[in-house]
Parts: structure tokens; sequence; C-alpha cells
């Protein structure tokens, strides 16, 4: 038997080899072949024989809005020992995520993908994929709606989007073909609700906008609703059908009762209460607005026109107005105009004559401040001669888009003391007030820095007093501690730097104190609707800190697989997908209005302190 073993165990060490990597292979899968226009849904590239193989051309990808959402290595080990031989096989594996969003309807293809790893490479699949017509219901409606009908370009226009909600959802995602439109530059609307409940960051393509929760009343029927606004500003002219937008949920169609695995008898289903919701997928189409863009004239077009597009008005303040030659002034201009201020920019001071004559201006330009329907500038400038004696009126050529003309606003003259700049001369310095004539006899003053001169009487020889200077314990502390201080301060800054090198790790380990700070604001919560929400905007912002993952839009399925992988037992997982559904729920259309908040956090704070526990132990 122990001869035996000595075999196995010489095998081990000098008969191990290990099998060749398998050649390089690539497939694609997707989640589902039939989804509705707008409906995202992932899309994989799973490679085979290499674990560092280079991100893929997607570009391929026509009919489709195409998201990354990262990669990973799916590598595995297996030994097998056949009579005393040792075999280990290697098998290296990659994959690519992605979310794709179809664009339109019909049989669409996601076309082969070159895959390249180690100076190989290897195609992928094709796959067909159908594609139907989203449709409207009765329980959610989206509208688009414009600022108005026609613009010219280089004019602003307000998209509003409104989500009419009338079931509860989880899960939902926006599609807006039209931000793929080149006719077209965008900006944002910062969005501010009644409460932090009512505003929320909803991810549109890469990026996200500001989304409020209200009421609303469509065809007679009364929703929960979500609204967000995007702001189209046309580079071109012509007829454009903004095409329509897609909203994709689950959406809550019934419920189950859980059966209660412990007591499975007869009154089980009659006296159970526990239920847990029914979800299916919705996507739900919006109208399609028409927007007609016009040229701006050219007839009558000032020559420092600077794009400025609406009815405008502008006024001028300035501080100080009595100053001396070159001193300071501050001065401010107020524009007011259409609702979309944010692209508007001051007028060109530069090229405005009467003040170039009189005033020095710095060549950089102020950038302003939004307050209300005004845009606020400040520019400093100096006056240039005593004789200046006002800030003369600043024009600003505009189009008025109601005459269709274009017009010149101009601020109000405003009145300057300007005075001869005082020369210092060496008396000022001195401190002598008194006039010197010329060819006066040199004489020593009692007072000014001539004051200070003293003859050579009052040195002291310290030649030896250097050597007895270092033997004092008070001078060898004063010289030796800053350099003993230094070393301490360098030392400190090293282990800093040294514990904040990695910010996945710095954000892992402050993401409980920063679950708790958010947490308070669930007491100050004004309905169980707003609770969950931001219970649910703590859980995911705390898990995406902990793994190192953009927490804004995190579902359970995005985690759950991260959460497995870092030695998290199943029992807390199952938890935590009760307490993400049970915020879902009641986030939307009030499955939860009503109630108390505690045992939502509570849960939550148990739930935290057990991945924090498993966590550093894994």
């Amino acid at each position: 038997m122990i001869k035996k073993l000595i075999y196995i165990l010489v095998g081990i060490l000098f008969s191990c080899h290990m099998s060749a990597a398998a050649d390089l292979s690539v497939r694609a899968a997707v989640e589902k072949t039939e989804v509705s226009v707008g409906e995202p849904f992932i899309f994989q590239i799973q490679v085979s024989g290499s674990e560092d193989p280079e991100e893929p051309d997607t570009s391929v990808i026509k009919d489709f809005n195409v998201v990354f959402q990262g990669g990973q290595r799916n590598s595995s080990s297996s030994i097998t020992i056949v009579n005393g031989q040792v075999t280990k096989e290697v098998r290296e594996g990659y994959y690519f995520s992605y979310q794709l969003t179809p664009m339109h309807s019909g049989r669409l293809a996601i076309p082969s993908i070159k895959v390249k790893a180690g100076g190989s490479s290897a195609e992928t699949n094709p796959i067909w994929i159908t594609v139907n017509e989203p449709a409207e219901t009765e329980d959610f409606k989206l509208r688009l709606s414009l600022s108005g009908t026609s613009c010219y370009v280089g004019e602003p226009v307000i998209l509003t989007v409104i989500w009419y909600i009338g079931k509860d959802v989880r899960d939902f995602s926006f599609t807006l073909p039209v931000l793929s439109n080149d006719s077209f530059r965008f900006d944002d609307v910062e969005a501010s609700g009644q409460q932090a409940g009512d505003v929320y960051r909803i991810p549109i393509g890469s990026g996200e906008v500001a989304g409020v929760k209200g009421r609303g009343t469509l065809d007679g029927k009364e929703f929960t609703t979500i609204t967000f606004q995007k702001v189209l500003i046309p580079v071109k002219s012509g007829n454009i059908t903004i095409e329509p937008a897609v909203v994709s949920c689950s959406a809550l169609t019934g419920y189950q009762r859980q059966r209660n695995r412990f007591n499975d008898g007869f009154f089980d289903d009659f006296f159970s209460s526990a239920r847990t919701g029914i979800y299916e997928t919705v996507v739900v189409p919006s109208n399609s607005p028409v927007l007609r863009i016009m040229d701006l004239p050219e007839n009558g077009r000032p020559a420092d026109f600077a794009g400025h597009i609406g009815r405008y008005t502008i006024s001028a303040d300035a501080v100080p107005v009595e100053v001396s030659v070159g001193d300071p002034i501050t001065l401010t201009l107020r524009l007011t105009g259409p609702e979309y201020l944010a692209n508007v920019d001051m007028p060109a001071l530069e090229k405005q004559p009467a003040l170039t004559r009189d005033f020095k201006m710095p060549s950089e330009r102020a950038s302003g401040e939004i307050s209300g329907r005004s845009k606020v500038f400040t520019q400093t400038i100096r006056p240039l001669r005593p004789d200046v004696k006002e800030i003369p009126a600043i024009e600003l050529p505009y189009f008025d888009t109601e005459t269709r003309t274009y017009r010149i606003a101009k601020t109000e003259p405003i009145p300057l003391v300007v005075r001869e700049t005082r020369v210092i001369t060496a008396m000022d310095a001195e401190g002598n007030d008194d006039y010197v004539k010329a060819g006066s006899e040199i004489e020593s003053l009692d007072q000014g820095i001539a004051f200070n001169y003293e003859d050579t009487s009052v040195i002291e020889d310290t030649a030896a007093g250097e050597v007895y200077t270092f033997r004092s314990p008070l001078i060898k502390g004063l010289v030796l501690s800053p350099p003993f201080i230094y070393l301490l301060l360098l030392s400190g800054v090293y282990f800093y730097r040294n514990r904040n090198s990695d910010s996945g790790k710095v954000r892992s380990r402050k993401a409980y104190s920063r679950l708790s700070s958010s947490m308070k604001a669930v007491r100050h919560s004004a309905s169980m609707r707003d609770s969950c929400a931001m219970v649910l905007d703590a859980m995911r912002n705390y898990l995406g800190d902990k793994l190192n993952m953009p927490g804004k839009a995190l579902t359970f399925n995005d985690v759950k697989g991260r959460l497995s992988d870092g030695g998290l037992d199943q029992k807390t997982i199952s938890d935590l997908d009760i307490l993400f559904r049970q915020c879902e729920e009641g986030r939307y259309a009030g499955a939860m209005e009503h109630g108390d908040a505690a045992p939502l956090v509570e849960k939550a704070f148990k739930l935290t302190k057990e991945i924090e526990r498993d966590w550093r132990r894994a």
C-alpha cells in the first residue's frame, strides 16, 4: 500500500504533463431571438482557447444600438490520475458582453465578428433576430412633445418625454433614436423634484438623463408619470420627423402564492398570504412629432452676429464708478432671452470699437451663470485715460424669431469718474513729504528710510559665536527637528498613498459608511414609495462601490454572479433578491404606498453586514 502511494507521488512529481491549449474558437450567443423595437437584450461573444483576446470590432453591427458591458475571463482546469499518470487539462476562455437594442422591425442579422488572440483569429456565427413592432397598451403610454413645431438652425428646441405608468414596473430602459440623428446637437436639461426621491437618473444609451416622478392624466385616466427632457439644437434645415422613442419594462401582470416548503398541508394555500409578483416584458412606443427647421436669412445679418436667436434684452452694471487710470472695474452684463440659455455666450466685447478705444480688456471670455430666464456675465475692464467719462452702450445683435428680422439690443451708458494715476517717487518711498529743491545740499534725515542707517560701530564681532551656538540643546533641536518632521510627514504620505492607490479598494472599503449616510435620509421620507426608492438607490450604490461597478442602474441580475463568486452564501443572495423586488415594487405606481420603512432599512443593514463579513473572509 505504501509502495503504491510512493509510485503515485512520484508520478505526480515527475510524470505530470499539461495538455496543449485548445485552438482558438469563438461563438455568439443571445439572450432571446425574438424582441420588439427598442427592447434591449444581451449579446455575448464567447472565446475558447485564450483568456486575453483583443476586444473585437462591433462596428459591423448596423441594425442595433450596441453598448459594451465589459468582459470577463472564463477559464477552468481539471486534473485526472489514471494508473499513476497525472493529466492536467486547462481550458482557457473569455467572454465579451454587450447590450443590443434593435432600431427597426424585421428579420435582422447580427453578422459574424472577428476575434483576435495571440496571433490567431476566428469568427463568430451569424445570428438572426426577429424584431416586432411595439404596441401601446391601456396601462402604459409614451408621449413626445416639442417646445415648438418650427425653428431656425442653431435655435434650441426642448424635447419632452413623458412615460405614463398604470401598473407596477421594474427594470425599465428607454431608447431614443433621435439621439443618433446627425441633424442635431444635444444637451441636457437639469430636472428638480419636490423631494430627493422624485428625481431619478435614467440611463439612455451611453449616458443618462434626470427624470422627475409625478402624476398626470391622459385620455381621462390618471397615471404615475416619469418626465425628462433633452435639448435639440438643429445644425441643418429641413422637415425632420422625430423617430418614435421606446420604453421597455417588466410590468406586473399578476401574483402567485408562495408555497411554504416546511408546512405543505391542506390548509396552507387557504391561510397563507405570501404572494410574489409575476412580471412580463412590455415594450411601448411613442408618437412621432415633426419639426420644421429653417435657415437664418442672410439679408440684414450684422457682421458681429454670434448666433443669438430669439428675443433678447441686455442690461449692464459696473463697480466702482470712481477710479484712477488702470484701476479694475467689474462690468456685469445680464442677458434675458429664451427658455434655454446654456449655450448663450456674452457679446463679443473686443468687437465693439467704442469700448476697446477707452478700455483694456483681458483676452479670455467670462463664462456666465444662469439665473431664471437670464444669464449673467462678469468681466474686468480698465480705463486707459483720464478723459474717459463713461462705459459706452454695449450692443447685442440677435435674430428676433417673432418679427423674423435682425435687431440690436443695447445697454445704457454708465457714467464714470477717472482720475490721473499718481506716480510714486523716491521721496514718497523715503517718507519725506517736503519738496526738495534741485541743487540743495544733501543732509542726513531723521525720518524715512535714512533714519534706519547706523555706522559700523554697532557691528558686533561674532566670529567665535557660531561654534558655541551649536552646543546649545535648543539650537540643536531647532536645527534637527525640521528634517525629522519632514521624514515623519514623508512616511505618512507614503502610507496614505499606498493605502489609497487602488481606487477600487478605496470604494469597497468605504461602501458601508456611504450606505449608512444614505440610509439616514430614509427616516425623513414623506411616503413608503419614496422610502423604497431611497433604499433601492442606496443598495445599488453600495453594491457598485463594493464590486467596483457603476451603481446607479444596477439590477440584481448584474450582481448575482459576482456575489456568488465572492463567497456569499445562497441564502443571503436570495434575501437580497427579495429586497430588490420589494423596493422595485414599491418604487412605482404605489405597490406599498403606505407603511413603515424601518423593517426595510433594518433588512438592508442586515444584508450588508453579512456581505461585509463574508466578503472579508473570502
